[in-house]
């Protein structure tokens, strides 16, 4: 009952957010593209929870929207992931994003021996894609959490 509602829930989420991360391509446009995925994850977990309701598990709302969140982050990451090439050559460089990292991290870095402006490629491109990636599903897990938890709210 719930599996179906977590499936559902976490490709709507999924393909919407993908949907805006390839709008996040166009430079006027990134800016709106962050908030719309993360509307999108939590539509998922919402959608998850709504099904599971429906379908006959009342308490299982926020494990569905967990479920979904998760699922929708990870097509989302491996989505940005693919497209992080094309934002490199769309966008130019990343320098001025290498420039905001605290610095921390930069000294990290340079710790292992890695100069932060190397990263100034397509591979370094890809590589902060696989870092937000690895995140992107936790925090989608979260938000499909609280569109679960609405859902359950709803239909209490």
């Amino acid at each position: 009952m719930i599996a179906r509602g977590i499936f559902r829930g976490g490709l709507a989420g999924g393909l919407l957010s993908a949907a805006f991360s390839v709008l996040g391509l166009i430079p006027i446009c990134g800016f709106f593209a962050f908030p719309l995925r993360i509307a999108a994850w939590a539509f998922g977990g919402y959608l998850a929870g709504r099904i599971a309701i429906s379908s006959g598990a009342r308490t299982g709302g926020v494990a569905a929207g967990i479920g979904a969140g998760v699922i929708a982050g990870i097509i989302d990451g491996v989505v940005n992931i693919a497209l992080s090439p094309l934002a490199f050559k769309v966008m130019g460089n990343q320098v001025a994003g290498l420039l905001l990292l605290p610095d921390p991290v930069v000294k990290y870095f340079l710790s292992l021996g890695i100069d932060i402006m190397q990263l100034n490629t397509i591979g370094g491109s890809i590589f902060f894609s696989v870092m937000f990636c690895s995140v992107a599903w936790l925090l989608a897990g979260i938000i499909g959490m609280l569109g679960g938890g609405v859902a359950q709210a709803l239909a209490d």
